[in-house]
């Protein structure tokens, strides 16, 4: 009965003998079968294939120091100043530069550790707005001002305006593989060239959410007017008796000669706050908005105009006084970032 070569390793005889048969112009099956035969030995093709392209009598031992010693102190301090200059370096970039400047060969996955070891973390493309530098001392000194005074806004109605587009598909979705033929599933979903969309308008409050206000078309200062008219002076009247404050940006309708007249008109003028030009971020009102779409994409999948708008109403129905506030306590998150970041964008 033929011993097995699993777990063991093969004598030097063992190795010669596969070496003379190549030599003598065997294939790996003639050879496994001459080994059976001769020696009593069941060697796998695998293994034999192994010996015959290496050429050696001693197996190899494969240490990971392979890519270790190569990489020296000065590769590491190079691969960091490369990484500050462009932090979109692929390991392939990598390789590549590593082998033309030092004459250094190493594998793709070996150049990801060593730029993990340096600290460089893979991180998805978020974009976030360009701030000017007199935006960025706007928005420091704000976040200061509220730091300092320990602002709790439990006074603010926190406002803003978004678009919506008619959208049935999630962010994340499952597929099954199908082998037969020419009948794989595409993991490509389509979507309509010109998808329906609608505006909206709403606040938050420590109180609670105004109504909100669905509309289409382009919002000028008169309809901005009529939406606080039907919307936020009712909420106010029931909610905020006693005083408020309203966060809003800096959009042009909003501070429009004619909207200051209206506002003066019915007494809010001098409740508006002055907030730092972008700055998304600053207003907890904008995760609301993404709560919201997300909501529509994964949960409604709306494909008439109909189950949008229902969609986008249930969602409003369903915020409390509690789910506002845990948005509107975010800001404190926030807050602090924004003045350790001298005003630049924040991960929020």
């Amino acid at each position: 009965m033929a011993s097995s070569d699993r777990g063991k390793r093969l004598s030097v005889e063992t190795r010669k003998f596969i070496l003379a048969r190549k030599s003598d112009g065997l294939s790996v099956q003639r050879i496994k079968s001459e080994l059976k035969k001769c020696l009593l030995i069941d060697v796998s093709r695998q293994t034999i294939y192994n010996i015959v392209s290496h050429g050696s009598l001693v197996r190899r031992r494969s240490t990971n120091g392979g890519n270790a010693t190569k990489i020296r102190p000065v590769h590491m301090r190079f691969l960091n100043i490369w990484l500050s200059k462009n932090n979109e370096l692929t390991s392939k970039d990598i390789v590549d530069k590593l082998r033309s400047t030092f004459g250094v060969g190493i594998s793709h996955g070996y150049a990801r550790i060593i730029r993990r070891k340096l600290g460089w973390m893979k991180s998805t493309g978020k974009y976030c707005q360009l701030i000017s530098n007199k935006n960025k001392a706007a928005r420091k000194a704000w976040c200061c001002d509220a730091w300092h005074r320990r602002d709790t806004f439990e006074d603010v109605i926190f406002c803003d305006e978004s678009s919506i587009e008619m959208n049935s598909n999630g962010r994340l979705f499952f597929h099954r593989e199908r082998s037969a033929g020419f009948s794989k599933t595409t993991t490509k979903r389509s979507k309509p060239k010109h998808s329906y969309k609608v505006n909206v308008w709403a606040g938050i409050s420590y109180r609670g959410r105004t109504p909100i206000c669905i509309f289409t078309g382009i919002m000028d200062s008169v309809i901005f007017q009529q939406i606080l008219q039907d919307n936020l002076l009712p909420f106010v009247q029931r909610e905020f008796i006693d005083g408020f404050r309203l966060y809003q940006d800096n959009d042009s309708k909003h501070n429009s000669r004619s909207t200051q007249e209206w506002m003066r008109q019915v007494g809010i003028l001098d409740t508006v706050m002055k907030t730092p030009a972008s700055s998304p971020d600053l207003n907890p009102i904008e995760n609301v908005w993404a709560s919201l779409k997300l909501h529509l994409q994964t949960k409604v999948k709306p494909k008439r105009k109909e189950d949008l708008v229902r969609g986008i109403q249930e969602f409003w129905k369903s915020l409390t006084p509690e789910s506002c506030r845990k948005y509107i306590e975010h800001i404190h998150k926030v807050i602090p970032h924004v003045i350790l970041n001298n005003g630049d964008p924040t991960d929020f």
